[in-house]
């Protein structure tokens, strides 16, 4: 069931960062929060998905060949930042429902 929500996901990733025209978000600043966003939930959809790294870095660089997007570093580190954060919630959260806390050295 994980696979086909994160299956979705990339494709509503792909739709919404590669459409010609540009959401608009009614905050200062807050596009970059938006990119933080979307890449959290993905971190957190497919924090096990080594290979789902690059997509922070080629979703932005793929926005260069789509008329009325730009290329932003700015957008691209709030992917990464956000695909980080999500990474690290989802291998928190899964980690704590084994029962294995992050760094546990076990009982002695």
């Amino acid at each position: 069931m994980r696979g086909k929500i994160l299956f979705a996901y990339l494709i509503f990733l792909f739709y919404v960062n590669l459409m010609p025209r540009v959401p608009t978000v009614p905050i200062s600043g807050g596009d970059k929060i938006a990119h933080f966003l979307e890449f959290l939930i993905l971190g957190i959809l497919g924090y096990n998905k080594a290979f789902l790294l690059v997509l922070p870095i080629v979703l932005e660089y793929l926005q260069l060949f789509v008329p009325g997007r730009c290329f932003s570093y700015y957008d691209m580190i709030a992917n990464l930042i956000g695909f980080g954060v999500g990474v690290t919630v989802g291998w928190w959260y899964e980690s704590g429902k084994k029962g294995a806390l992050p760094f546990h050295k076990g009982r002695n």
